[in-house]
């Protein structure tokens, strides 16, 4: 059994073994809930459920009860919301997550005229799953008659919920054969992303030029990011140039370069450039743009939080021998992460500002100079292994390109007025 198949079959067991079962229950529930089932991936928790009985880790006929019966309570929590608060509750709180009176009216038409088939056949739907059980408590179907139809519903999908992530298991099983688990992952996600972004596309026409070069970047940097993971824990082929590199640095080292490293690794810090984008953000935030608050906050402290993450999840020591003193795991490297998202920022926001084409790419290769200083210092210094340093840089530039294109469609998809605040 290779180091891969070990780490996802023992790493999750503590939490899916004992909670696997309720966090199915619990995903399948909310689903069905009218505010957080428009926004919570519960769907994708069940089916993940399935995935891990294809693994072993759990039972198939427990796994399906669990989703029948969190379906079902999530049913009726929405149905009795619906026949307690009524047209009030779409009202005051149906506009924060898109339920546009053409929407409800639309919903309440198909639950009034085909009752059966929307709580059946609408439990395959993101949308008319999360509201289908309130307008059917708001326009007062029977009690008897909505359970029969919501127990059908919920035995149907939550079955083939579990089944599909069962079948999508054993397809993934197979590719890992060929391409790795890591790697297949990065791939499902890939696919997820783009299947996402086509979806709500296809919805509310939100395709732009700069959109293609954002799911472009993405995907590359999960790729290039589950390639390094996936070749240190299986000693590919990035791992012996790793080995190869750290043996043969020390015939660059020079008494005024290692110096000029060493500021340049302490400068540039991950702490030091997420007070920078934090102290940004707070800017930001009294000036009341929120758009571009959030997304420095988000992009600066939730790019620390994946990068510590990985470095849990890969658990790499760090090579020995360095120049400076560093603890702590190895992979990713958190200076390059937090260089090239900050950097990115900068420069995210000057391109707006700089009006002459060839400033701008002044400062495009300043920045992207001092992201690569930065990354060499940790190479030089033998502080980080040069997949480490490649990683880093992958996962943030996936995250950054993520939250971006994430911020534009919701800009997007907002009201004129509230966009008119945000900028």
């Amino acid at each position: 059994m290779s180091i891969i198949d070990n780490f996802l079959l023992n790493l999750p067991l503590p939490l899916i073994d004992h909670w696997g079962y309720l966090i199915i229950f619990l995903a399948a529930m909310a689903e069905g809930l009218p505010v957080i089932g428009s926004f919570f991936p519960g769907h994708t928790v069940v089916i993940l459920g399935g995935f891990f009985v294809q693994l072993g880790v759990l039972r198939l006929d427990a796994a399906i009860l669990a989703a029948v019966a969190g379906a079902f309570i999530g049913d009726l929590l929405g149905y009795t919301v619906g026949r307690r608060y009524g047209y009030d509750f779409i009202s005051r709180y149906g506009k924060y997550f898109f339920f546009s009176q053409e929407k409800y009216q639309a919903t309440r038409q198909m639950v009034n005229e085909h009752a059966g088939k929307t709580l059946i056949i609408g439990r395959f739907g993101a949308f008319t799953r999360a509201f289908a059980p309130l307008i059917a408590g708001l326009s007062r179907v029977k009690f008897f008659k909505f359970v029969f139809y919501g127990l059908a519903g919920s035995l149907v999908w939550g079955a083939a919920s579990i089944l599909f992530g069962y079948l999508f298991g054993q397809g993934f099983t197979a590719a890992a054969k060929y391409f790795g688990y890591i790697v297949s992952a990065a791939m499902v996600a890939i696919i997820a992303i783009v299947l996402g972004y086509r979806l709500l596309n296809k919805r509310w026409h939100i395709f732009v030029k700069h959109h293609f070069y954002y799911l472009i970047f993405n995907a590359l940097s999960i790729y290039v990011f589950s390639k390094m993971a996936e070749d240190y824990l299986e000693r590919e082929s990035t791992y012996r140039l790793d080995l190869w590199l750290d043996q043969n640095v020390h015939l660059i080292w020079q008494p005024w370069l290692s110096q000029l490293m060493i500021f340049i690794t302490n400068i540039f810090r991950p702490e030091v450039l997420l007070a920078a984008a934090l102290a940004a953000a707070t800017y930001f935030f009294i000036k009341r743009r929120w758009h571009q608050a959030a997304l420095i906050f988000l992009s600066a402290g939730g790019g620390l939080a994946l990068g510590a993450l990985a470095k849990l999840l890969v658990n790499r020591p760090r090579p020995t021998g360095g120049l400076i003193l560093e603890t702590g795991l190895s992979f990713p490297s958190q200076h390059a992460l937090m260089a090239v998202i900050f950097f990115s920022l900068v420069m995210y926001w000057l391109a707006k500002k700089i009006q002459r084409q060839w400033l701008k790419y002044l400062c495009l290769a300043a920045a992207a100079g001092l992201v690569a200083l930065i990354s060499f210092s940790r190479l030089y210094l033998k502080v980080h292994w040069t997949s480490d340093v490649v990683a880093g840089l992958a996962l943030g530039l996936f995250w950054l390109t993520f939250l971006i294109l994430a911020f534009r469609i919701v800009r997007q998809l907002a009201p004129a007025d509230k966009k008119n605040r945000s900028e």
